[in-house]
């Protein structure tokens, strides 16, 4: 079966073109661009014989019929909100490409016995509210109500508001959750957003487990003062206690192995002025690693790193816990599937895991999930120089294709 490669390109392109910064592409989940975002692609959707529904957390689903409708089904999918200042691909390549799989079917009058499925998550970069895979968790039934209801933004806004602000209703998000007897399995096609298949020279990932993160929140109050009128031996400097801190949890994961890694990916400092000395200061922290164990002993070293600087400089420290995700290991029958995919279509693969998190971690917990992974130039992404060529884009889309059909059993004539 082919794919409309022109199609696919027009339509990432498109969804790079709706940013809420000039010269740059920034859409955060719930803004005005992300919800012009979802109008483009429900609106591409209007021509076909498409079941289209958003849920009441905003994740978006496209259904088209199976011969046995009744079925649980073959679904697949990304998101298409991203991180400030962001690369092109990360989230709306597997969303295209499902959208892509959905148009062909319709196109090509090919009819299934399962139906299939198409979602696309809302909120899976952490950017607006450090919080990783907001709708996929809401839908697995990973988090609720109770869990959601301290989220705050850079402006201060809830969750609650961000939601009413697209006509959402914070309370009814419970009725977003779906049971795994809904879904025969479940795909996603992400680009690797690291080095190895280009460094290894192949064109598939298969991925065979997804780490998660730990985030938390660092809260350190010290005491602001004149920079020149207090001596060093005075000082509660919450700017220092935090770089202790920054560099002990790198450390740590250093330590830890098992290709753990840890990231303060910001420290902000109040008064944040040249002349006083910082007296409050908070640092985003993240950990991840597929090893458990190894990932717990570096969020061990920070608590301890935290009690001990705090001692030594005469601060106060609070650690907030923003979630902690479970690593999973993806299934030996899905990892086979989309191997013998790449195989077949003569594609050289790799089978490997997946440092990022990504919806189909939690789609996991309902059925079996499978993840295929093309390549990242140079490794980089979230950054505006994420690129991956059009022909591995093409390659992807192919491997998720014909895994996806296969599940869904193609009914010939």
């Amino acid at each position: 079966m082919s794919i409309n490669l022109a199609r696919v390109q027009s339509i990432i392109e498109k969804l790079a073109s709706i940013s809420s910064v000039e010269g740059e592409l920034t859409r955060l989940a719930f803004s005005v661009e992300d919800e012009k975002a979802h109008k483009y692609v429900v609106d591409l959707c209007q021509q076909y014989d498409l079941t289209i529904r958003r849920d009441e957390i905003g994740n978006l689903f496209i259904r088209k019929t199976g011969e046995e409708d009744h079925l649980p089904a073959v679904a697949f999918g990304s998101h298409i909100d991203t991180v400030v200042n962001a690369g092109k691909f990360d989230g709306p390549l597997g969303s295209v490409a499902g959208l892509e799989i959905l148009f062909q079917a319709c196109e090509q009058g090919i009819k299934t016995r399962y139906p299939l499925e198409l979602i696309i998550f809302t909120c899976e970069e952490s950017s607006r509210f450090n919080y990783a895979t907001l709708g996929s968790k809401v839908m697995c039934g990973v988090t609720d109500q109770s869990g959601l209801q301290h989220l705050r933004d850079k402006q201060g806004n809830g969750l609650q508001e961000a939601l009413a602000e697209i006509g959402l209703d914070f309370e009814k998000i419970h009725q977003a959750r779906r049971a795994g007897d809904e879904f025969k399995c479940f795909f996603e096609l992400h680009i690797e957003q690291g080095p190895r298949l280009e460094n290894e020279q192949k064109t598939i990932g298969v991925v065979t487990g997804i780490a998660a993160p730990i985030r938390c929140i660092v809260k350190i109050k010290g005491q602001a003062d004149h920079s020149g009128a207090t001596a060093m031996h005075y000082r509660h400097d919450a700017l220092l206690g935090a770089s202790e801190l920054a560099l002990a949890i790198e450390q740590a994961a250093i330590d830890a192995g098992h290709s753990t890694v840890a990231t303060v990916g910001n420290l902000s400092a109040k008064p944040g002025v040249m002349n006083v000395v910082p007296g409050y200061c908070e640092l985003l922290v993240d950990i991840r690693g597929i090893h458990v164990e190894a990932r717990e002993s570096v969020f061990v070293a920070l608590q301890q790193q935290m009690e001990k600087v705090a001692q030594k400089r005469g601060l106060e420290m609070e650690l907030q816990l923003i979630s902690k995700d479970r690593p999973v290991v993806l299934p030996d029958e899905m990892v086979e599937n989309i191997r013998q995919s790449a195989e077949s279509l003569g594609y050289a693969y790799e089978i490997m895991p997946s440092g990022a998190g990504h919806d189909a971690m939690h789609m996991a917990k309902l059925c079996p999930t499978g993840m295929v992974f093309v390549p990242s130039r140079d490794g980089i992404s979230h950054n505006p120089l994420e690129f991956t060529e059009w022909g591995d884009i093409e390659a992807g889309i192919k491997v998720l294709q014909n895994v996806v059909l296969t599940q869904a059993e193609v009914i010939e004539g």
